[in-house]
């Protein structure tokens, strides 16, 4: 039986999300902390960026989405919760105003975005801002903490509103880094507060005081570390901190090696997700398996378990002589925990291609998967 168009869409949604190459513009490297309002009111700043956010995976469809009060955005990579329910995650990946691309931009490869934005606008390309996409790398829950910092005002501004905080930070001048989209805009005074991912405006005092005098347009005072307190608010998406006072703080410390213990072990992995998916029809020739486990693998533990075989065209099953032998190579990619499977040629066309991953194969700490099989169809 055929797959329906939309389970066609998912299929090529999770391929494009652990292939699509960066096509990021020239900014801040590394990964910044956000909300999806900060990336909906400033898709240019983010276009091609490495984000963090926090907000609810909510399954409609077979899409999965990321829904944090009335901002919403499509989740490729993300396991959907069971539906009608949802999920807090922080989630790691690479945003995209899908509009801003070209559809022939050579760095897609191909990738059907076109398909999606079909599916979704009713029209072959989305335009500027019509289509937001984040791309999952990571995802964890999220972890309750009562401490108050930079990255969780800049994760959840929301639980944090008009309340008093301390936070100490890396003083930035006047966003000398294009840590944040846009200015604050309260006074000449405006300096950004960073540290690690995370970075806030504050306003309503110059960065001076007992024994520091720091100037907003010099690099030079960048390395000065101040601790701030102050009335949390909201400007444009980005958090801001109406400052009372201003101290100076130490940076933090250098965590002290800790003695190396015994790894505790986790849950037996599994496979969460495969491109082609289970019994799936009209699968390119030229297709590459893809197969994505719950847990971190250990990469040396698939040599030689796993198995690519057609299957028999004999309706009694059997060896198959004319079957011919399946060449293949393996790559584990440890980012994403996606095993790939490239061929050395083209597959037969009309055939069925088993795939099998066998007993021996284990997560990092030890634990074994159990076996596990995935076969599709090959058709034009």
């Amino acid at each position: 039986m055929r797959r329906s168009p939309w389970s066609v869409v998912a299929f090529w949604i999770i391929v494009a999300s652990w292939i699509l190459p960066g096509t990021g513009q020239a900014q801040t490297a590394g990964r910044r902390a956000a909300t999806l309002a900060s990336l909906s009111g400033s898709p240019i700043f983010f276009h091609g960026q490495q984000v963090v956010v926090q907000a609810d995976a909510v399954r409609d469809g077979v899409l999965t989405y990321l829904v944090d009060g009335q901002d919403r955005m499509v989740a490729l990579a993300v396991p959907p919760p069971p539906a009608g329910t949802a999920e807090r995650l922080e989630v790691s990946g690479r945003f995209y105003d899908v509009g801003r691309l070209e559809p022939d931009d050579p760095r897609m490869g191909g990738l059907p975005f076109s398909r999606l934005s079909e599916s979704l606008l009713g029209k072959p390309w989305p335009g500027v801002g019509e289509l937001l996409v984040l791309a999952a790398s990571a995802t964890r829950n999220v972890a309750v903490t009562p401490a108050v910092t930079l990255r969780t005002l800049a994760l959840d501004p929301a639980a944090h509103l008009d309340r008093d905080v301390t936070v100490s930070g890396r003083f930035r001048g006047r966003n000398l880094y294009g840590d944040l989209p846009r200015p604050a805009g309260r006074s000449r005074w405006d300096f950004v507060l960073a540290s690690v991912d995370a970075a806030v405006w504050v306003v309503g005092k110059e960065p001076k005081g007992d024994g520091f005098e720091l100037d907003v347009q010099a690099r030079i005072d960048t390395g000065r570390w101040l601790r701030v307190t102050g009335r949390v608010e909201s400007h444009a998406g980005m958090v801001v901190i109406d400052a009372a006072e201003l101290a100076l703080a130490d940076p933090p410390a250098t965590p002290r090696p800790q003695p190396r213990v015994a790894a505790r072990q986790g849950p037996p992995p599994e496979v969460i997700f495969s491109a082609p998916l289970p019994d799936d029809t009209d699968v390119p020739r030229d297709t590459t398996v893809r197969i994505q486990f719950s847990r971190d693998m250990d990469p040396e533990s698939f040599e030689g378990r796993v198995a690519v075989s057609y299957a028999s065209r004999r309706p009694e099953g059997g060896a198959d002589p004319d079957a011919g032998s399946v060449a293949f190579e393996t790559t584990y990619r440890a980012r994403n925990r996606v095993l790939e499977i490239r061929f050395d040629e083209e597959l037969e066309l009309f055939r069925t291609l088993g795939v099998q991953l066998l007993d021996g194969i284990t997560a990092t700490d030890g634990q074994p998967l159990p076996p596990w099989a995935l076969s599709f169809f090959v058709g034009g």
